[in-house]
């Protein structure tokens, strides 16, 4: 009886764990970065098309995390990959140049993992290049 007992206890605490969003699964998230050369004003400059961001870094936030819980750099054609992700929400962030008081401008995307390998792909992240 008494075995009974802690085994049900001990089932209980285990189902009662929710995993937060985070590493330990099997999905990943992937995109592309951007650079767009743009006016003085924002506009982006004519005939001169975006063209893959090299090399710059891409962060992630888990759940609802305060600040980045990782961060990985471009490949030289702008896409960036984060692995080994759980289920849940995340934010995924760079920052572009731009002509403004602290020289920098956050570009970030709200994503959902909803399947354990899933893999999701972020809209594309486009900066200014002033």
């Amino acid at each position: 009886m008494r075995k009974s007992i802690l085994i049900a206890a001990a089932l209980l605490t285990l189902g009662g764990c929710k995993k937060e969003p985070g590493e330990g699964g099997k999905a990943e998230i992937r995109g592309v970065v951007m650079r767009q050369d743009v006016t003085a004003t924002g506009a982006p400059q004519p005939n001169r098309p975006a063209y893959p961001y090299q090399d710059t870094r891409v962060f992630i936030v888990y759940g609802d995390h305060d600040f980045h819980d990782d961060d990985v750099r471009t490949g030289p054609d702008g896409q960036y990959v984060f692995r080994w992700l759980r289920k849940g929400d995340y934010t995924v962030y760079t920052f572009g140049e731009c002509d403004c008081p602290g020289k920098t401008e956050v570009v970030s995307q709200k994503v959902s993992i909803s399947g354990r390998k899933d893999v999701v792909t972020v809209p594309t992240l486009t900066v200014k290049n002033f």
